[in-house]
């Protein structure tokens, strides 16, 4: 494989000259910040495996990760830690390509899961099985799934007149996120008490009951999901950008790829979802955040996945060791902070006027 990097264009071009010819082009800037960036999410995943109510070195966390250490160190850091800190890194990166996924096809900065409703479905869902079915996770993934899918067809049946990227989609999202919280609310008043119980901390967003034997097939799904998702979308979705005419002439279906995008963001979601509960404004607030650092325009699915995946990993570690001896969930620490950059999103579309 020969490389060649064209300084005018800040690009990288990688062809190969094997049986099957492959090429790509890369940004210089976006493979450096989604470097930078996972550089970061593992200094901060590995603070989350030395930080704890044991504190441990960073040579005991070596020696437990390679397998090497007392019985006391690996139950703490590979047990009880590795599978939260992973879980933090994969879901924030599914987060962040859903948002993208979803921002895209609508064509505006307030479209993702967590503004047009699909979070919000899912996590009906995921809460309606919980509370009156049961807590296995393939149940809580079949209910978070179909909730996602039954608000999605929804959404798109109520702005058919507006079109996909219109206006009226992020309006009706927000009114069935409202609806669908007043309706998860009555599932936990009137479910049995336990599993209300179970069901409400769930719905707050939460990574503390991660462990392997639970979560590790939605980190495997999720990461198949994503890997697949970039494989068949990414291209797609950038010609689309340059509009349904010029995606069409260069042999794309658009309304196929916003089919395609639409269910996997939804999977996504679900995923997530199913195994975390409803995690908020990380897929909203990821893809502005990855974009801008990346200096790029359109689709930019890697550095959404790895903002998404180092933000998560941080509210997860100031949720748990942020106030002393206090630890909360995920979804607080998300919400609280991603409410204030909703407002700051909205007052500057506003300024444009693009809202």
């Amino acid at each position: 494989m020969t490389g060649l990097i064209t300084p005018e264009r800040g690009s990288l071009v990688l062809r190969s000259s094997g049986r099957v010819p492959v090429s790509g082009r890369f940004h210089v800037r976006t493979v450096l910040v989604c470097a930078a960036l996972l550089l970061a999410t593992a200094a901060v995943t590995f603070a989350a495996l030395l930080l704890g109510a044991v504190v441990h070195t960073p040579a005991e966390v070596v020696r437990a990760l390679a397998g090497d250490a007392p019985p006391s160190v690996e139950l703490f850091v590979v047990q009880w830690r590795l599978p939260r800190a992973l879980a933090a890194v994969v879901f924030g990166a599914l987060l962040g390509v859903a948002g993208a996924l979803f921002q895209s096809i609508t064509r505006n900065p307030l479209g993702s899961p967590d503004i047009i409703g699909f979070t919000a479905g899912s996590s009906a869902g995921g809460v309606a099985v919980l509370a009156f079915v049961g807590s296995s996770y393939l149940l809580v993934a079949a209910g978070a799934l179909t909730g996602g899918l039954v608000v999605a067809a929804i959404v798109l049946l109520l702005s058919r007149g507006g079109g996909v990227a219109g206006f009226r989609l992020v309006i009706v999202g927000i009114g069935l996120s409202a609806m669908l919280t007043s309706l998860e609310t009555w599932v936990v008043l009137t479910a049995d008490i336990e599993q209300a119980q179970i069901a409400a901390l769930w719905g707050a967003g939460s990574l503390n009951a991660v462990s392997f034997g639970y979560t590790g097939p939605a980190m495997v799904i999720g990461l198949v999901a994503l890997i697949v998702t970039g494989v068949l979308l990414d291209r797609r979705l950038t010609l689309l950008e340059l509009g349904e005419d010029v995606s069409a002439s260069l042999g794309s279906d658009p309304g196929r790829t916003r089919l395609a995008a639409v269910l996997a963001g939804v999977v996504l979601v679900a995923v997530v979802t199913a195994a975390a509960g409803p995690i908020s404004f990380v897929a909203l607030a990821a893809p502005h955040v990855g974009r801008r650092l990346a200096g790029a325009t359109g689709v930019c699915l890697a550095p959404a996945a790895c903002t998404g995946a180092l933000m998560l990993a941080s509210a997860d570690l100031a949720a748990q060791h942020a106030i002393p001896g206090h630890s909360f969930p995920v979804g607080v620490a998300t919400v609280a902070v991603g409410g204030l950059y909703l407002v700051t999103l909205l007052i500057r579309e506003n300024r444009k006027g693009a809202l």
